[in-house]
């Protein structure tokens, strides 16, 4: 082949071939920088909901706005509004770009907005709308964060092994708000309440500075073209009416944002983790202001139990993953009946004793986790490199950030719902003038825990069809299992970066995640046993 359409080969490729680390090293190491990195981006999301108790002693904040939900509210929804659409033009911009430069970029934006934000704070600069107008742009650029990563650890780990590698990775989440939340703790402890708040975002943004120089000095972003294994040997090889070369001299070209919503499975996805992150984020926000609302727990206490949803969130996510992979990538089954289970849980949410609503929450995280984890990570990964994509692997950003973008969207429609549903008020007993006034705080949870439970029953709904077809798929192999429509095991290899255009009439076939439907991909050397690995792209 001509090597006039060969893209600029990475540090790695330009060493020689007895010195680029095997393919096992490689891997760990993108997955930890990858994992670590994710975990700091929420880190510096936790820690600003960690010190809102803190924040809203300031008299100038309290006088901001009429009332602190007001202005939390506001602050979260420009937060995610931004974020959302950033992740949209994020995750097509990554396709394009270089993802390490960008990512550290990335990391580089939100690391000045979080120390300008504590710097502001220490130099008692008392302007709400100054702070909002940061957090807005906090949001946009975290926006590079979530896409990113995913396509780096898509293009690393095969189709067969995204289930459980995605799933454990994934937990960098929930790892990271439990770090965030420590964080704010340990600075409390060393300096006053009302320093420690501004301490809290210069010391995430220092962090994050750190982490953005280790991923632009050590992130390789694609398996280079020498990589090996010192164990396996898998060679990808190109059919011959397939073999011609597109020349992408200046990058990568990735696929439109139209023609990213036409991939089949997108849409569907999209709409479900718009209900899926409209739960977390409900939960995530709101939780704690709950229990000290209605269960009347200590800050403290309330703050604890919230981390039992985090805790459940990680369990579920790598069971999930490991889960669905022994089901032969069945993900869209397996999100379904979490969803339905997730749903009877919150029915008895509301109302359940302390310890209960303790393991209610632990089971709510473990039956959220693994739909939000997969529809984020294993199911964007498989869907940027469909099937209807041929050998174009530069649709995994753009893929992701429609998805994520979607659900981000979502989110910060339900803050603003579960405010205006909840509609707390504080209602003062009528008590003798002589005792201490009670003004006890009264919300509709009952209401928002229905609106929580509706959200689960909608992301069941858009994923029916695909259920359907995995269902027929299934039942067609169980009954006829013929050499073109086996029993598939799925092999485990890492996406190559190809430079070979896509098939545009490929996206009009009914082929679906999870489907076997006969849509050709490129034949890969491995052993007999699992030749017709390929043949499912979940």
């Amino acid at each position: 082949m001509a090597t006039s359409g060969a893209a600029k080969a990475s540090l790695e490729d330009c060493l020689p071939l007895q010195t680029v680390p095997s393919l096992k090293l490689m891997k760990l190491r993108t997955f930890a920088i990858t994992y670590v990195t994710y975990a700091i981006f929420h880190v510096a999301r936790k820690s600003f909901g960690s010190i809102k108790g803190e924040l809203s002693k300031e008299k100038w904040m309290a006088s901001s706005l009429t009332s602190q939900s007001n202005m939390y509210g506001l602050m979260d929804m420009v937060f995610l509004g931004l974020y959302a659409i950033g992740l949209y033009a994020s995750g097509m911009l990554g396709d394009r770009l270089d993802l390490r430069k960008f990512l550290a970029g990335g990391m580089v934006g939100v690391a000045l907005v979080l120390m300008t934000f504590g710097v502001a704070g220490l130099a008692n600069y008392h302007v709400f709308w100054f702070y909002l107008m940061l957090w807005g742009v906090n949001g946009a650029v975290q926006s590079v964060g979530w896409p990113s990563n995913v396509a780096i650890m898509s293009r690393w780990f095969g189709d067969g092994e995204r289930g459980v590698v995605l799933g454990l990775w994934s937990s960098c989440a929930s790892f990271g708000n439990i770090c965030g939340g420590a964080l704010v703790g340990i600075l409390c402890h060393v300096a006053e309440a009302s320093v420690a708040w501004k301490l809290v975002m210069v010391a995430s943004g220092v962090i994050m500075l750190v982490q953005s120089l280790i991923v632009f000095l050590f992130l390789v972003p694609a398996p280079p073209k020498h990589l090996h294994d010192d164990t396996e040997a898998t060679t990808l090889s190109i059919p011959a009416s397939d073999n011609k070369e597109v020349p992408v001299e200046g990058g990568p070209v990735g696929i439109s944002f139209s023609r990213a919503w036409m991939i089949p499975g997108v849409a569907s996805y999209a709409i479900a983790y718009a209900c899926v992150k409209s739960v977390s984020y409900s939960l995530f926000f709101w939780v704690p202001y709950y229990l000290t609302a209605e269960r009347h727990m200590n800050n403290s206490k309330a703050n604890l139990f919230s981390v039992l949803y985090d805790v459940g969130a990680i369990i579920g996510s790598v069971a999930g993953g490991y889960l669905t992979d022994r089901m032969g990538g069945k993900r869209s089954l397996y999100i379904v009946l979490s969803l339905c289970l997730a749903g009877i849980d919150m029915a008895f949410l509301f109302g359940a004793s302390e310890h209960m609503t303790g393991v209610l929450l632990f089971l709510t995280g473990v039956l959220m986790g693994g739909p939000e984890m997969l529809i984020t990570t294993t199911i964007s990964a498989d869907l940027g490199t469909h099937q209807t994509l041929a050998k174009n692997a530069q649709a995994l950003a753009t893929v992701t950030g429609i998805i994520d973008g979607t659900g981000s969207i979502g989110a910060a429609v339900a803050q603003y719902l579960v405010g205006r549903i909840a509609n707390c008020h504080s209602t003062c007993d009528p008590i003798p003038a002589t005792a201490h006034a009670v003004c006890p705080t009264t919300c509709a949870w009952d209401s928002v825990f229905l609106m929580l439970q509706i959200c689960t029953v909608v992301g069941v709904l858009s994923l029916s069809s695909l259920v359907f077809h995995e269902m027929q798929s299934w039942r067609r192999r169980r009954d006829h299992p013929t050499p073109d429509n086996p029993v598939i095991k799925l092999q485990h290899c890492p996406l190559l970066q190809t430079d070979e255009s896509t098939d545009n009439d490929a996206i009009a076939r009914p082929d679906t995640p999870g489907s076997t439907t006969s849509t050709a991909t490129s034949p890969v050397s491995l052993d007999d046993s699992s030749l017709d690995a390929l043949k499912h792209r979940v």
